[in-house]
């Protein structure tokens, strides 16, 4: 009888034909000998008499049935000196930076390669709703004063923007380190905050309603990332009835530290389900700017009244969010890097030149 086997090997899978003497008894296997003592044949036939080997090529005579075999390892060799025949992984053929060659529908990794897929990162303050920084300055002062503690100058009351209020009296202040006497403070400021702001609720500025809702119609997720307790935010949210369109709320209760470090933005991009090369942050600061480019976000930035010139540093710079389109964003990711398959994905070490030896300059007294 003849059998054929499948030879697997790192170049790829090559048909072979043996024969073998013997009978194999159902569910039994039998190990080839000769150049490939690693191979086995595997039947569930049994009762068929298999002609003699002779190099792995041998013409039958007899009609009989087919035996289709296919060769698996039978043991790993121990020493060195047996060969073995391994299989390579295929290389990860991946697209671009967005591309995840595990998804198993096409459409969805077609989806993902295109630039319509990412995600929206708002700041709270000055971009969802009116910044009220000046308020939060004078709550300081305020707290400041009544503490006994050295009043905060302006350009300490500017760096603690962003921040979380336990970060600003340790770091910035410098006010205490225990943390007892830390919560306390931030505490009180909240409270003053809420005295100075009143029963008025913060006003939704013009444009990020239309920007939302284009948003959702495109399946575009959006997230709020702030410094903001969750009791200041929440509320706000649900006044304005901004909170249906949000995926995620990133508070101070969320994160350690807050701007320029980027961990709210990741944590906002880990809850939309996209990764943070695909994912955009709108702010109104250098300090949003930093945090996104700490985690290789894009950003836009809603200058208001700022100077342009100082936000240069961001990837797209507007006067009003009424500006922004959902072109504009898509722009973002258009030159994206692409991702060679060839190159395994492996970064070489760049060379430096070697220094020039070091030139000793003589100089000889003239006798005058």
């Amino acid at each position: 009888m003849q059998a054929s086997f499948i030879r697997a090997s790192a170049v790829g899978v090559t048909p072979m034909q043996a024969t073998i003497s013997g009978r194999v008894a159902p569910g039994q296997s039998s190990t080839v000998g000769g150049p490939y003592p690693h191979f086995r044949f595997s039947s569930a036939l049994s009762g068929f008499r298999l002609p003699q080997v002779n190099n792995f090529v041998a013409d039958s005579h007899r009609a009989q049935p087919r035996l289709v075999c296919f060769a698996v390892p039978a043991s790993v060799p121990e020493s060195a000196n047996e060969t073995a025949i391994s299989l390579k992984p295929l290389p990860r053929a991946v697209e671009n930076v967005a591309d995840d060659p595990s998804l198993h529908n096409p459409l969805q990794r077609l989806h993902r390669l295109g630039p319509g897929w990412f995600g929206v990162i708002l700041e709270y303050e000055g971009v969802l709703v009116e910044d009220t920084s000046e308020l939060h300055s004078k709550a300081w002062q305020m707290l400041g004063d009544e503490e006994g503690k050295p009043r905060p100058f302006n350009w300490a009351l500017k760096r603690a923007e962003g921040m979380k209020s336990e970060q600003t009296v340790q770091e910035v202040f410098c006010w205490s380190r225990n943390p007892m006497e830390v919560r306390r403070l931030t505490a009180r400021k909240e409270e003053i905050y809420r005295q100075l702001l009143g029963d008025r609720t913060p006003l939704v500025p013009s444009g990020v309603r239309h920007l939302i809702d284009v948003l959702g119609k495109h399946q575009v997720p959006v997230a709020v990332a702030c410094s903001a307790p969750e009791a200041r935010v929440q509320p706000v949210l649900e006044a304005t009835g901004l909170a249906p369109a949000l995926e995620a709320v990133v508070t101070a209760e969320d994160v350690y530290r807050g701007r320029p470090d980027p961990e709210a933005y990741l944590l906002a991009a880990q809850r939309l389900q996209r990764p943070p090369v695909r994912c955009v942050v709108i702010g109104n600061s250098n300090q949003s700017v930093e945090a996104a480019r700490e985690c290789g976000m894009a950003c836009v930035v809603v200058a208001g009244r700022n100077p342009l010139y100082e936000l240069t540093a961001a990837d797209l710079v507007v006067r009003q969010l009424e500006e922004l389109s959902l072109v504009n964003l898509k722009q973002l990711f258009q030159l994206e890097d692409r991702v060679d398959p060839r190159e395994g994905g492996e970064l070489e070490m760049e060379e430096e030149p070697e220094p020039a030896p070091y030139a000793k300059t003589l100089t000889m007294d003239r006798p005058w």
